[in-house]
């Protein structure tokens, strides 16, 4: 938003082949990890159950657009709105270098979307800006307690700021201030490094649920949940 002032964090998690890595940073530019992002030169068979939603062209698994849809007021079209942003870089062929072309469309998956929702709604309730959840969880203890079988997951979140003002008026001004900043902020990053990038790109995930919550401050707190689902 012209004359306004944005601040902006984000932070990414990876847990593959059994070795976490973390990285942040609370500007444009690449996180630093301590593992090499495992790149998978297969795709596992992707899961689907319930309506399929297309954003583009994944499916939703559990009715997860139908009960995203229906809750959390109006969040929930951000929430699919990145969901299609998501996808639409996975499958770009200015990824393919990264990708080999084996990045397919992530399915929503809402039992990942509840975890990252509920992520995102701690954030903005504490102001906390972390992977840890308050009772000290790390995201993979998360997704594991939701009882999803996973080979591999990760985590990006972001805080973007728009100032206390700042009320989205429309679907096109919401996703265009919150859901592309984060998303650009996310992408704009190092190729090949264990980073956001290289958790959206990464082949090895099949599913994704994505929540946003907003804080009294105006702040929106952003959760992307990955995962590689047998």
């Amino acid at each position: 938003m012209v004359g306004r002032r944005q601040n902006t964090k984000h932070s990414c998690f990876t847990y593959i082949g059994g070795s976490p890595a973390s990285c942040g940073s609370s500007s444009f530019g690449a996180c630093v990890a301590t593992m090499m992002l495992l790149l998978m030169s297969l795709c596992a068979a992707t899961l689907s159950a319930g309506a399929a939603a297309d954003p583009t062209t994944g499916t939703s698994t559990g009715n997860g657009a139908n009960a995203a849809n229906a809750s959390f007021g109006g969040l929930a079209h951000l929430e699919m709105a990145m969901w299609e942003k998501v996808n639409r870089d996975r499958t770009s062929p200015s990824v393919r270098d990264e990708t080999k072309g084996l990045a397919r469309p992530l399915d929503w998956d809402e039992k990942l979307a509840a975890i990252a929702r509920e992520h995102s709604q701690e954030m903005a309730a504490t102001g906390s800006f972390s992977h840890r959840g308050v009772d000290g969880s790390a995201p993979m203890t998360r997704v594991s307690k939701a009882g999803i079988r996973w080979l591999a997951t990760g985590e990006n979140i972001a805080k973007i700021d728009l100032g206390s003002g700042f009320v989205p008026v429309s679907e096109t001004t919401a996703n265009n201030q919150v859901v592309t900043k984060a998303e650009m902020l996310f992408m704009d990053e190092p190729k090949f490094r264990p980073n956001h990038r290289g958790n959206i790109l990464n082949p090895a995930y099949n599913h994704v649920g994505i929540g946003i919550a907003r804080a009294a401050d105006g702040s929106f707190y952003i959760t992307q949940e990955f995962a590689e689902i047998r």
